[in-house]
C-alpha cells in the first residue's frame, strides 16, 4: 500500500512508497526520526527504546474523545534546518485490560503546523497486541496527506473504511486496545520562539471539534548549544 502527498486543488507533490517500519517521501526518509538540538536522534514515544536519544519532546496531556483516547506529542526544540515531528496515537476505551471494546476507526487527522515549518512528510503504523509466545502485529496503513495552501495545516485521510484500532483478547477474558500513531515531519525554516502546533481528528463517535483537541510548543534555536548549556 502507498500514501499520496498533495496539495488542495488536486496538484500532486510526491509519491509516498510504504516501507517496511514507516512511510519515505521524494528522497529523504518521512518516516525516519528527526534530529534533535544535541545532534543525536530524538527519543520516539512509539519507536521503542533508542541508545543513544534526545528527549526534546513535548507531551500534550491525554484526551478523552469518543471512544478514543488520544496522545499528542512532538519535538520540543531543535535547530534551523533540522526536522521536527508531530506525532498523534489513537487507542480506544480505558487502559489495561477490558471486559469489552468498541469497534472504532480514524478516518483523518489534522495537523496546525507550527509557524516557520514547512511539511516534509507523514507516516502512520498501527499495531494489535498480542500475547506470549505469538508477536505483536505491526502494518502500515495507506494515507493520503493533504496541504491547505492558506495555513499549511496538513490533514493525513484514511481510505473509506478508516483506520481500525485493532483489539485482541489476553487469553484471560479480557481485551486489549491496539493503537493507531499518525507522524508527520516538518522543516524548520527559521528561528521560532514558540512555534505553537495543535491536532484535531475524526472518526468513530467522535463529536464535531470546534478548535483544536490538543495543542503543543516548538522552539527553533539558531545553533546547537548542546556542549554549552541549556539556553536558560
Amino acid at each position: 500500500m502507498g500514501g499520496h502527498l498533495v496539495r488542495k486543488g488536486g496538484a500532486v507533490l510526491a509519491a509516498l512508497a510504504i516501507v517496511a517500519g514507516g512511510v519515505t517521501v521524494g528522497v529523504g526518509g518521512a518516516g525516519a526520526v528527526s534530529t534533535g538540538s544535541t545532534g543525536v536522534p530524538q527519543c520516539d514515544p512509539y519507536g521503542g527504546a533508542q541508545v543513544a536519544c534526545d528527549n526534546d519532546t513535548f507531551w500534550a496531556a491525554e484526551q478523552r474523545v469518543g471512544d478514543f483516547r488520544m496522545s499528542f506529542a512532538g519535538s520540543d526544540e531543535l535547530v534551523v534546518g533540522q526536522n521536527a515531528w508531530l506525532s498523534a496515537s489513537f487507542s480506544v476505551g480505558d487502559a489495561g485490560p477490558q471486559a469489552s471494546l468498541p469497534d472504532a476507526a480514524v478516518t483523518n487527522v489534522t495537523f496546525h503546523t507550527p509557524k516557520g515549518f514547512e511539511f516534509v512528510g507523514v507516516s502512520l503504523y498501527s499495531y494489535t497486541p498480542n500475547f506470549y509466545p505469538e508477536p505483536t502485529i505491526w502494518t502500515s496503513p495507506d494515507s493520503t496527506a493533504v496541504v491547505d495552501p492558506v495555513n499549511g495545516d496538513v490533514t493525513v485521510t484514511a481510505p473509506a473504511d478508516g483506520w481500525a484500532v485493532a483489539t485482541r483478547e489476553n487469553g484471560a477474558g479480557s481485551i486489549v486496545s491496539g493503537q493507531v500513531t499518525v507522524r508527520a515531519a516538518f522543516k524548520a525554516t527559521e528561528l521560532v520562539a514558540d512555534g505553537t502546533s495543535g491536532v484535531t481528528f475524526t472518526g468513530t463517535g467522535v463529536p464535531a471539534s470546534e478548535g483544536w483537541m490538543a495543542t503543543g510548543a516548538t522552539q527553533v534555536i539558531p545553533v546547537d548549544l548542546s556542549g554549552f548549556g541549556s539556553l536558560g
